[in-house]
Formats: structure tokens, sequence, C-alpha cells
């Protein structure tokens, strides 16, 4: 998947969390997350869990959702869920 799909299917779902209410944290979260993807200097399905976690605003948490994201184009669980 590509850094631009990614970080717009990203974006989507901090709509989507942010239209039901959820925690603005975590809608945050995602909108950061998909920022920083698009200034990545490759290609997001190649960053490690620990890669993704290294970078500003991405916790634990967030780096093992994109990790899966990226490589497989869906989340251990599904996006709507917290995992």
């Amino acid at each position: 998947m590509s850094n631009e799909v990614l970080a717009q299917r990203l974006r989507e779902h901090a709509a989507c969390l942010a239209k039901r209410g959820d925690n603005l944290f975590r809608v945050r979260a995602f909108r950061h997350a998909a920022f920083t993807v698009m200034s990545l200097q490759k290609e997001a399905e190649k960053l490690s869990r620990d890669e993704w976690a290294k970078l500003p605003g991405i916790g634990n948490s967030l780096a093992e959702t994109l990790v899966e994201y990226a490589r497989a184009g869906r989340s251990p669980s599904p996006l709507g869920e917290r995992g």
C-alpha cells in the first residue's frame, strides 16, 4: 500500500472516530499518523514496529496497528475497534 493511500485511510478513520464521538486524543493520534506517513522518506510498509514507535507522536499501540495495516492493508482488529 502506498504512503498516500495509507495516509488517506488514516484520515478517513480519524474522521469516523470523530463523528462517533470517540476520544479526542485517539482522533488526533490517527490524524497525526496520517501526517507522519506523508512525511516519510521511505515506504510505510517497510518500517518495523520499532521504527514506527520512534516517530514523533506514534505510540507503541498505534505503531503495531500501522505495521499490520501498511503491510496487509488491514489492522489486526478492525480500525474502528480498539485492539
